[in-house]
């Protein structure tokens, strides 16, 4: 079982382990996270994962045609593409995962609360080339296990952080891609100081600063800090066009 949680978490963690099955096949084959960011930085380019969310209990809420901005998002230099598919809190579903990935042709990021082997299955059979996984959530062997079990289907996993205790746990998984959140997961605020200073100890991982960014100055903050990705949301919810501009920073 998952940690001990309270108030929305325990919920959400609740409803992930209860959630209906897929019942889908793969349709596509399965593109690296990391190669892309890899080569984007390689040739100058901001290695920016955009998502795609209609809600968050932080208060955001936007309606967008996931099929249109998934397409722009691709066309315009994203190296990825996230989707939520939690259904209570964020109004995601798994078929926006399986629409977008039958669209695009980068990898897809299933963002959910990812607390069972059967959620990285359905991840791969929906088309999904990584999923997030939250170390808050999870106990050591939980998280090690998931860990291996994505591995298995050729997924990657983005290890989500909060704290020197969550990277601590990560890094002990041998976590490859690790994601910095600046917004606490119990009171919804962001603080960008808090992956400014874990982004020093992070070892032989990518590094993805996740939640915050609005601006370029905030992303060449990050990149001077050793930051190698930036997953927006969002900023790019909001104003799709800001693609072109944040990947240039």
């Amino acid at each position: 079982m998952p940690r001990y949680l309270s108030g929305w978490l325990k919920e959400v963690v609740q409803l992930s382990l209860n959630k209906p099955r897929t019942g889908r096949n793969r349709e596509r084959p399965v593109y690296s996270l990391s190669r892309v960011i890899t080569l984007a930085k390689a040739s100058g380019v901001t290695p920016v994962i955009a998502e795609f969310k209609r809600a968050s209990p932080s208060g955001f809420s936007q309606e967008r045609d996931l099929n249109s901005y998934a397409k722009f998002m691709e066309d315009n230099g994203a190296v990825a593409l996230s989707v939520l598919t939690e259904q209570k809190f964020f109004r995601g579903s798994y078929n926006d995962l399986y629409n977008a990935s039958s669209i695009v042709k980068i990898p897809v990021l299933m963002k959910d609360f990812v607390v069972t082997e059967s959620q990285i299955e359905d991840a791969f059979q929906l088309g999904a080339d990584a999923v997030l996984l939250i170390v808050r959530l999870l106990t050591r062997r939980e998280l090690c296990g998931l860990i291996t079990f994505a591995h298995t289907f050729g997924l990657e996993a983005l290890v989500e952080v909060h704290d020197e205790s969550d990277l601590e746990i990560a890094q002990a998984c041998g976590a490859q891609l690790i994601g910095l959140n600046s917004r606490d997961l119990e009171t919804l605020k962001v603080n960008l100081e808090n992956p400014l200073k874990l982004l020093e100890k992070v070892r032989k991982s990518i590094k993805v600063v996740e939640s915050g960014i609005r601006t370029k100055q905030d992303i060449s903050l990050f990149k001077e800090k050793g930051a190698d990705a930036f997953l927006i949301g969002t900023t790019l919810m909001q104003e799709p066009s800001r693609i072109k501009e944040l990947i240039s920073a």
